[in-house]
């Protein structure tokens, strides 16, 4: 039996032009498939600019997944406030409707760490792991335009002080796709940095840079849509 060579579409060929020859084809269509599944140009132009509005529609989108198949969590929502609030509504089996207003305190990503920092303005929390579940697929939810879906079932962590809660998200980040994904040498997620989110009425602001040398950014904006 003669062993017949993987037929590459000429869509991918033409996307890696430009690519290290070194590489071989079934690596470079992978790398070409996730960057094109997390970004598009648009996006990751804005974040090499320093400003990415995510509207509330994106994040809801990500947090109706994270509950299809939930017995316990009915509805999920994320809603951005005049004055840089964000209200977070969940309509729960036990709990009933559960709504806090909160303002982001901190909210940052680099290589070395990956954490949202919240304070409930409008009531005490309550101490229930409901809620340390809510505010983790928030957190997922906020990052979904920069890192593709991430996975919301492992690489958490949340911290519940008062009326403080931290969310610690940098190994889910780094489980996604695009967490794994190594170009030329440098990991997109290495060089992805935010800086701060500011809800704003309908969207979230986010403050990043792209901290990549300039042929690595033009070898990635080459491929996507």
């Amino acid at each position: 039996m003669i062993d017949m060579p993987a037929i590459i579409s000429d869509h991918v060929m033409d996307a890696a032009k430009g690519w290290s020859i070194e590489e071989t084809i079934p690596n470079v269509s992978h790398v070409i498939a996730v960057l094109k599944e997390t970004w598009d140009l648009q996006t990751f132009r804005n974040l090499e600019q320093g400003k990415v509005a995510v509207p509330d529609d994106v994040m809801n989108e990500y947090l109706a997944s994270t509950i299809e198949d939930s017995e316990e969590i009915k509805e999920l929502s994320i809603t951005s406030l005049e004055g840089h609030k964000l209200k977070i509504s969940a309509l729960t089996k036990k709990a009933g409707r559960m709504v806090f207003i909160c303002d982001i305190k901190q909210f940052e990503h680099n290589r070395e760490s990956s954490f949202m920092k919240l304070k409930i303005v409008d009531k005490k929390l309550p101490d229930k792991p409901i809620v340390s579940w809510i505010f983790s697929k928030v957190s997922l939810a906020m990052v979904t335009k920069f890192v593709g879906h991430v996975n919301p079932g492992y690489g958490l962590g949340v911290k519940v002080v008062g009326n403080e809660v931290t969310i610690d998200f940098h190994q889910a980040l780094y489980n996604s796709n695009i967490g794994t994904l190594d170009v030329f040498g440098y990991k997109p997620l290495d060089a992805m940095i935010i800086k701060e989110a500011v809800p704003e009425k309908g969207f979230v602001n986010f403050t990043t840079a792209v901290d990549l040398p300039d042929e690595i950014k033009d070898r990635i904006k080459n491929v996507l849509p």
